[in-house]
């Protein structure tokens, strides 16, 4: 079993900026949780992603609008699809559920990734991978509790949400090897979840008062300082290094119920997650050298780098 490859260069910046990002993204979810009574779920994604689009633009234009020009449409509306789905689904989840479980679950898209990348490029998956599958989806169904819990809608809308997160996980990988910049991936995405979410959102528009209109734009700024910082870590190195860091999400989040919220985890949602995040980690940490599904992960680096 061949170790990982070196570490790329300037790698620790990539480490802080990407523990960054995913406290943004924590930020982001706690913010729903708390608007989880008050606003429609539809009318947050919409907040989310046309706030998120405002912020993104600048980036996306700084080079003219010729740079939004693409020929792959198609699987950018399928990356869309999938993203703004697992959002929302997501979302749905954090009604339901605590900011643990739901971010768990919905952080689970790991595990589903090599069935996705299976059934699109008929690639077999390796027998490392299986083990952290199997060690991930233990602690998946010792946080649903099969004896009582598993037809609990949030449970069922996390789950979803990791599979809906593992499709454009790959389609993200797909038209990262096909040189898309990523500010042009991220124009599209959040375009595509503003129109979309757009009528569903105002047929059932509350308004927000007072300071509610400053906190639900944090969910849009979050969202977007998230997805900036991440693509700027992966200049500083590959998905080996830094993807199993996503996991930093679920401390931050069950962080923030605890000290915010005064939400305590309970211990199925404390194993579950440890369980989730050992498996999520342990393919990354003994891997043999990628050559089919795990190049899912990595991002290409010198002259293969797409750009920003």
């Amino acid at each position: 079993m061949a170790p990982l490859e070196p570490p790329p260069p300037r790698l620790k910046l990539g480490i802080a900026i990407t523990l960054a990002a995913y406290f943004f993204f924590a930020i982001a979810s706690s913010l729903v949780w708390q608007f989880r009574g008050r606003f429609p779920t539809i009318q947050i994604i919409f907040i989310q992603n046309i706030v998120s689009l405002v912020c993104i633009l600048p980036i996306a234009l700084r080079k003219g609008f010729g740079r939004l020009a693409t020929k792959e449409l198609p699987l950018h509306l399928l990356r869309d699809f999938f993203g703004v789905g697992s959002f929302f689904l997501y979302f749905l989840a954090i009604r339901y559920l605590n900011l643990v479980d739901a971010a768990t679950l919905n952080y689970s898209a790991p595990f589903f990734v090599p069935f996705v990348w299976r059934i699109w490029r008929s690639e077999k998956i390796d027998s490392h991978i299986w083990w952290s599958i199997i060690v991930g989806f233990i602690g998946v169904a010792i946080m649903l509790n099969p004896s009582r819990q598993i037809f609990q809608l949030g449970f069922v809308y996390g789950l979803f949400a990791g599979v809906s997160s593992a499709i454009a996980l790959a389609a993200v990988r797909v038209l990262n090897l096909k040189k898309e910049p990523m500010s042009r991936t991220l124009f599209y995405y959040f375009t595509f979840g503003s129109i979309v979410s757009f009528p569903f959102a105002w047929a059932v528009w509350v308004y927000p008062v007072d300071t509610e209109w400053f906190w639900a734009g944090g969910i849009g700024i979050s969202t977007a300082v998230g997805q900036i910082l991440l693509t700027i870590a992966y200049r500083y190195g590959t998905a080996a290094y830094l993807s199993p860091l996503c996991y930093a999400t679920i401390i931050y989040n069950a962080l923030i119920a605890s000290f915010v919220f005064n939400s305590a985890l309970g211990w199925r949602s404390f194993i579950g997650a440890f369980l989730i995040i050992i498996g999520g980690t342990m393919t990354y940490l003994f891997k043999k050298k990628p050559a089919t599904v795990m190049q899912t992960f990595v991002s290409p680096q010198g002259k293969d780098k797409p750009p920003l």
